[in-house]
């Protein structure tokens, strides 16, 4: 065979030889990556539903004054060996007016080692140093991740964000199960309702008596100057007891409560914004 030809099908023979063995690896290296993949995400997840209330973290979302932050803080988190979460919310589009858009924010630096993760959450965007709160703000939604060895623990809650001033304004939930009727501030304040996802700290009343769902209402104003009309309902309570917990002292407070058996709600006067834990007597 002439030797021109021949280095050419050499040539040829390894340039094939060489290709298969590319097209191999490539197929091994892609496959092993996607496996793995599989297994980082295959862990099971769970409702936090299925962990005992007095285990689960405390969350509050209290807004500033002007309504531009969130200040999220978790407490009650040892019983985790990670927590993440993702709050969200809609705002008027600044670019196409009469719109919504999507924000938000998540946290992955939580430390549950910590007796309490606390973080400024500005509702808006920042450049320069120069802040452009968000405005129109509807539909919060707080999610958790919570993980425990092999298994993940989420919990989703929706919070409304309302602003409370000198007329009387009512805060409620979107099944209509709580109302608060208040007003009378000397000046605008901001307030969040959202259902809680533990119990808070150091109940003065058997935490396993406590009735879902359990409201917060979180806020830096100050006491009212007139008390304000409390409505809860809840069908699962035996001659229920109410209590509420000021989340600028850290004090718990057993209400004077009536409860209205036909109508399974319960009724009192507060006097400052509070989470609220219906307690089963029974």
């Amino acid at each position: 065979m002439d030797p021109a030809k021949r280095n050419i099908y050499i040539i040829a023979a390894v340039a094939f030889i060489v290709l298969i063995a590319g097209v191999y690896f490539l197929f091994i290296f892609h496959k092993n990556p996607k496996e793995a993949k599989r297994s980082e995400t295959s862990s099971e997840v769970k409702e936090i539903t299925q962990i005992d209330l007095t285990k689960r973290p405390f969350v509050t979302l209290t807004p500033t004054s002007d309504g531009a932050e969130i200040i999220i803080s978790i407490e009650n988190m040892s019983d985790f060996d990670r927590i993440e979460y993702e709050l969200t919310y809609m705002a008027d589009n600044p670019q196409v007016p009469g719109n919504k858009i999507e924000r938000g924010a998540t946290g992955t630096d939580v430390n549950t080692k910590d007796q309490k993760y606390k973080k400024s959450i500005l509702l808006g965007t920042a450049s320069k140093g120069v802040r452009s709160p968000d405005t129109g703000i509807t539909d919060g939604k707080l999610t958790m991740h919570m993980f425990k060895g092999e298994t993940e623990y989420q919990s989703e809650t929706g919070w409304n964000f309302v602003q409370v001033g000198a007329r009387t304004t009512t805060l409620t939930d979107p099944a209509g199960n709580f109302k608060l009727e208040v007003g009378g501030f000397d000046k605008d304040y901001w307030v969040i309702l959202a259902q809680t996802l533990g119990v808070p700290p150091s109940p003065s009343f058997d935490p396993k008596m406590a009735q879902l769902p359990i409201y917060g209402t979180f806020s830096i104003a100050p006491a009212f100057t007139k008390s304000a009309q409390l409505t809860l309902k809840n069908s699962e309570a035996q001659n229920p007891q109410l209590y509420s917990y000021d989340h600028t002292d850290s004090k718990w407070e057993k209400l004077d409560a009536k409860y209205d058996s036909s109508s399974k709600t319960i009724t009192a006067q507060v006097n400052s914004f509070a989470t609220f834990v219906v307690v089963s007597s029974k």
